[in-house]
């Protein structure tokens, strides 16, 4: 398999596999077992994206809740009860579109609940309640002396 701008993404909690965002054909790629040496094959299960225009520019999961969170150009969706099982298309629910198009990773805080998504193009970071789809409800929590943010991680620590 050749995959240019793949995503790697865990499994969701009991699941054991590997989630791949494919970004043109959007699609995410689904490996059900991970083979234990090198030269055997890996075992695969494709949910093509439609409209076929979009482009998967990040995922994260909130493996508690069997939760995916996607980033398509400028919106962010979550698909609920995801699992590397399933063979049926998702079902996406709209949680913030407003971002610009640009590549940006989205993470998920697993403490707080919160996402956030770094935006290149606008030149900041911005986070709001993951499961709330109030698109309304966003604050921007970086914005001065930041250039072309790409890349997102974070490291939640319960206080």
């Amino acid at each position: 398999m050749h995959c240019i701008n793949c995503i790697l993404f865990l499994g969701i909690q009991s699941d054991k596999g590997l989630i791949l965002g494919l970004w043109n054909p959007a699609a995410i790629l689904k490996f059900t077992e991970i083979p234990i040496k090198s030269t055997s094959n890996f075992n695969n299960i494709s949910l093509p994206i439609t409209p076929s225009g979009l482009t998967i520019t990040s995922m994260v999961s909130d493996p508690d809740r069997a939760v995916l969170f996607i980033a398509f150009g400028s919106y962010v969706y979550m698909v609920k009860d995801f699992s590397i099982m399933q063979k049926k298309p998702p079902i996406y629910t709209l949680v913030y579109t407003g971002k610009s198009s640009a590549v940006g990773q989205i993470a998920f805080d697993y403490l707080s609940k919160n996402l956030y998504w770094c935006d290149s193009f606008l030149n900041w970071i911005a986070m709001k309640p993951a499961y709330n789809t109030d698109e309304t409800i966003q604050k921007v929590v970086v914005q001065d002396d930041l250039n072309y943010p790409r890349g997102l991680t974070l490291d939640p620590e319960e206080r």
